[in-house]
């Protein structure tokens, strides 16, 4: 007795009893709360509210939804919401978005004053690498310059802005372009279009001078001067013309519908010089012949050298390059020439181009009467410049060792009608007539071109007498040529 005294006097009167008190209530608040929140680690045990109402909703009642939960084992539970929840907790949102590459459109590029391709590749932000790729490409064809005012460029970038292909138009009928390969590299390509070319001729008479009349006429200067070269050995043209000596021509034009394509090219003329009459007509070979036949243009050289050295590299134009295996034709042929060599005109004409390239090193660019054109490459030293005449067998320059090689030597090409061919093996004109078995269509073209030119003669008379003429008007004497 005297102990139970003792303790309740201890734990029920007091401070202690307060503290007995607030113990007894945390422990039984913590049995609570045990009882009422069990945590899981299972995700799928988790909904989210919406996912909640909507189930309640459609089980109708509490106690239906509590039967189905208590028939279905929690590991079991799989509902469409339960998989929609864990997709969006367990996977990247972004992940099925279609990535889409807007592509770069075409730039148009129009040459201005001042411009090199090098700052025009500065300009649009593209690499000296690809910049090098297209020079070395080029190297056969050397198309790419000189840049002329209003020249046109298209420049076609990849998604990450670099070249994979640049395209010059030369005129309305031509373009060039290089195109990426999957070397890395760029191929030459061409796109042209047919031209329609018609033949016209024209009679006109000496006024003040044979240029200023020819070019009333509507000669160009090319032409005019092709007929001072054809016919200077026969006719002084300053010293010999007189007023009212009368020159008919025929010319051949090109057009793509109605736009006019390229220069006239003279194909025959008839001039009268104080009662004597000249004549000159074109040949399929590109050389200027009598009435006769017999040659009024000089025949060219074969070699351009005076001595014929070793070829190093014969023309191939099949040639497949030894790594990428694209195309890489060599248009000409390389002499094992030393460097200082003299190098000389094979015909008569006009330096048309003097320039340097980074791979073609310093070259020259000779075209010769008719079809003819001839290219030096690799050059040390250059002894003419654009615009000079030249002789056959005049030195032009001297062999070198410049632009990309492996060592001196001369890279000479010859070109027919703008395409080039193994100078080596090629027909050129080296003989003073036209040869037998090509006198039969030589004639007839002399026979219509002659009568062209009188039927032109006899309407300009009429239309000066006021005479009606029983012959077509020149401008309706047009052959179509294919």
């Amino acid at each position: 007795m005297q102990f139970i005294k003792r303790l309740s006097n201890w734990a029920f009167s007091g401070p202690r009893a307060w503290l007995s008190i607030i113990f007894v209530v945390f422990i039984v608040l913590l049995f609570v709360y045990k009882s009422l929140v069990s945590p899981t680690n299972n995700l799928k045990e988790y909904a989210l509210p919406s996912i909640a109402k909507n189930g309640a909703a459609k089980s109708g009642t509490a106690n239906t939804a509590d039967q189905k939960n208590a028939e279905t084992p929690s590991d079991s539970l799989n509902t469409d919401e339960d998989n929609n929840y864990d997709s969006l907790v367990t996977t990247n949102p972004l992940q099925n978005v279609e990535k889409v590459t807007a592509a770069i459109p075409p730039i148009e590029y129009v040459i201005k004053s001042g411009d090199t391709l090098e700052r025009i590749f500065a300009r649009l932000g593209l690499s000296r690498e690809s910049l090098y790729a297209v020079l070395e490409a080029d190297q056969e064809f050397l198309v790419l310059e000189p840049l002329q005012p209003n020249d046109k460029f298209t420049f076609k970038l990849d998604e990450n802005g670099d070249l994979v292909k640049m395209t010059r138009r030369i005129d309305i009928s031509k373009s060039v372009s290089y195109v990426q390969h999957d070397g890395g590299g760029f191929s030459y390509e061409e796109n042209i279009k047919p031209i329609t070319y018609k033949q016209e001729a024209v009679h006109s008479k000496i006024k003040g001078n044979f240029y200023l009349s020819a070019k009333k006429a509507g000669l160009s200067d090319t032409n005019i001067l092709i007929i001072n070269d054809v016919l200077k050995g026969r006719v002084n043209f300053r010293k010999d013309l007189r007023a009212g000596d009368d020159f008919n021509i025929i010319v051949k034009k090109g057009s793509i519908g109605d736009v006019k394509v390229g220069e006239d090219q003279l194909e025959a003329l008839e001039i009268t010089v104080r009662g004597q009459k000249y004549s000159a007509f074109l040949h399929s070979d590109g050389r200027f012949y009598d009435r006769d036949g017999n040659s009024l243009t000089p025949s060219l050289l074969r070699w351009p050298t005076r001595k014929q050295y070793r070829i190093s590299s014969p023309f191939n134009a099949n040639r497949l390059h030894p790594i990428t295996g694209r195309p890489a034709p060599h248009n000409g042929v390389d002499l094992a020439a030393p460097s200082g060599t003299e190098v000389l005109a094979t015909g008569d004409g006009i330096v048309t181009r003097v320039a340097s390239h980074k791979y073609a090193g310093k070259y020259v660019v000779i075209d010769y009467t008719g079809p003819y054109s001839s290219r030096f490459l690799h050059l040390s030293k250059i002894l003419v410049k654009k615009g000079q005449k030249v002789k056959r067998g005049q030195v032009i320059a001297l062999s070198g060792n410049t632009g990309r090689t492996t060592g001196a030597h001369l890279h000479y090409e010859l070109h027919i009608r703008g395409r080039p061919v193994n100078p080596m093996t090629a027909e050129i004109p080296t003989t003073q007539s036209i040869p037998k078995g090509e006198k039969k269509e030589y004639a007839s073209n002399v026979k219509r071109w002659v009568g062209m030119m009188e039927s032109a003669q006899a309407a300009d008379s009429a239309k000066n007498t006021g005479v009606e003429s029983d012959s077509e008007p020149a401008s309706e004497l047009d052959a179509a040529v294919n």
